[in-house]
């Protein structure tokens, strides 16, 4: 494996998670204030949500990790193997690996809806896909389009593979710190239709960090999924 052990556990992970939870709440506090005041319509407010969640999560939550390396002395590219050779052999080895994420987890996703119906749940798209189709401005639009393809896949990587994985897996193992950040990777996403193909995906992006221990390949793995998502759900017309 290639994966070196870092200098952080899990009390430093609950420290980072617990500045970055209370950044999202007081994101959430503004919006609602803002909805109270009439600033905000109610029909407006996904879309505030969705602009909390870029700043006062993803970007907050770089930042926050970027200041605890700072502290500890650790540099970003040992905290994230951005040095491990040349970034051409990388980012092929991210394009190949993506083509088999697609068909693995979109094969996933089609078992997992035809278990929701067969014990009569209807599956649900994801709020962001929903935000994206109704959003009438090009701005808004082209923002959650940012968000989804290139904000989303560098903090949650960084953040559930680059720094939660390390922590879990010194206390559980591979195997063991794999299912634990795929669980709560799936779970944050609140969405049942998706939850067991974002575990698969949790699973094969830490693999692919654990494997090449850089955590370019799974950011782009990340963001090139998420691209071929949108245009599969977004651009091509239903049947």
């Amino acid at each position: 494996m290639a994966l070196e052990p870092k200098p952080w556990g899990l009390r430093a992970l609950a420290l980072v998670s617990g500045a970055i939870l209370l950044s999202w709440s007081l994101g959430n506090l503004v919006a609602l204030a803002a909805f109270k005041l009439h600033w905000i319509a109610r029909s407006d407010l996904p879309l505030a949500g969705a602009v909390v969640m870029g700043f006062t999560f993803d970007v907050a939550g770089l930042i926050f990790i970027g200041v605890y390396l700072r502290k500890q002395g650790v540099t970003l590219a040992d905290a994230f193997g951005l040095k491990r050779g040349p970034l051409g052999p990388a980012m092929g080895r991210a394009v190949l690996l993506c083509l088999l994420v697609v068909p693995v987890v979109y094969g996933t996703m089609f078992i997992w809806q035809a278990v929701l119906l067969a014990f009569g749940i209807t599956p649900e798209e994801q709020d962001i896909l929903k935000m994206i189709r109704d959003a009438k401005h090009p701005l808004m639009r082209g923002y959650l389009l940012t968000l989804a393809v290139a904000l989303a896949p560098v903090f949650e990587e960084v953040f559930f593979r680059g720094f939660m994985y390390p922590a879990f897996r010194q206390r559980f193992g591979v195997a063991g710190g794999l299912v634990v950040v795929s669980l709560l990777f799936a779970s944050v996403h609140i969405n049942l239709n998706a939850f067991v193909p974002v575990f698969v995906l949790g699973a094969m992006l830490g693999l692919a960090y654990e494997v090449t221990g850089t955590i370019l390949v799974p950011i782009t793995v990340h963001a090139l999924f998420n691209t071929a998502n949108l245009i599969l759900l977004l651009f091509l017309p239903e049947p």
